[in-house]
């Protein structure tokens, strides 16, 4: 792979899949030098700029440093970086909306995971359900009425494409350290056409280097 004369990063984060799946697919398209860093914590938390992970240190050729905490402010650069978001402003921004959607559903997800009452539980399976609901089937709609069902938009590689594989990575198999029937909830609402897509995804050579080491989410989630 041929980096020379390109930035190199450093991304830091816990040991898990947790919140920067996307961002290590990314990295690994990207076809760029990339390590990964697991700060002691909570003894390093006050090495990082606003105290929390992940942290990603893009290191450019002259020297300097450009430093970035939240995780989808790393994914956002990092896919306009590497040409995985469309130039076009409101093409761009129809896949980055999805991407927000992700964060509702992942919220409603932890709060019905978390709450104690009986009640407050049943509230937040109910919105949870609702809101996975809804996502899954734009999906569907949108490889449905792509020519290419392999990929969410167009004919190549996305950032659609690698945040919703990264999003139900973090939902069914990250989240099995929380609640035994995570990996359930997800396959509950699966549709061949996003199976299909994860599938392709997993196949893409851009990302052997880092879905070649890791467990197959297509595997999980068909068992």
């Amino acid at each position: 792979m041929a980096t020379e004369g390109k930035p190199s990063y450093t991304l830091r984060y816990f040991d898990f899949i947790g919140i920067v799946e996307t961002c290590r697919l990314l990295l690994t398209a990207g076809k760029v030098n990339w390590t990964e860093e697991h700060p002691e914590w909570p003894e390093e938390k006050e090495k990082q700029p606003l105290g929390r992970l992940p942290v990603l240190i893009e290191k450019r050729v002259d020297g300097s440093e450009l430093v970035l905490s939240e995780s989808q402010t790393i994914e956002r650069f990092l896919a306009r970086t590497f040409g995985f978001l469309p130039m076009d402003p409101g093409q761009s921004a129809i896949q980055e909306q999805l991407r927000d959607q992700q964060s509702d559903v992942f919220y409603s997800f932890f709060y019905m995971t978390f709450v104690h009452s009986d009640e407050d539980k049943k509230l937040g399976r109910e919105k949870f359900n609702d809101l996975f609901t809804r996502i899954v089937n734009i999906y569907a709609d949108i490889l449905k009425t792509n020519s290419c069902k392999n990929h969410l938009f167009g004919d190549k590689l996305s950032y659609a494409d690698m945040s919703l594989y990264g999003f139900l990575k973090l939902l069914g198999m990250h989240s099995l350290r929380f609640r035994d029937d995570a990996c359930e909830l997800v396959k509950a609402k699966m549709t061949p056409e996003i199976l299909h897509l994860l599938s392709s995804v997993e196949a893409d050579p851009l990302l052997e280097a880092h879905l070649g080491k890791c467990d197959s989410l297509v595997s999980a989630l068909s068992e």
